[in-house]
């Protein structure tokens, strides 16, 4: 069994397994690194993080019970 947690993500409450956290926690981590010295930077990993928790809103409309690992 998986620990779940609840996270605030783009203001939303995510239930999440905590290994996909990790997982979530570590991918915004390389996007900041990878667009650090861009222009504009900040809007568009604040555009990606938003689309990831509109899929993950859309995950659990539909019955699922938290955001897996698979997610």
């Amino acid at each position: 069994m998986k620990k779940i947690i609840n996270i605030n993500f783009q203001g939303r409450v995510i239930p999440i397994e905590e290994s996909a956290y990790d997982t979530l926690k570590q991918y915004v981590e390389s996007l900041r690194r990878y667009f650090a010295h861009e222009e504009g930077r900040d809007e568009i990993i604040n555009d990606i993080e938003s689309r990831i928790a509109e899929l993950f809103s859309e995950r659990l409309k539909r019955g699922a019970s938290c955001i897996a690992d698979e997610d």
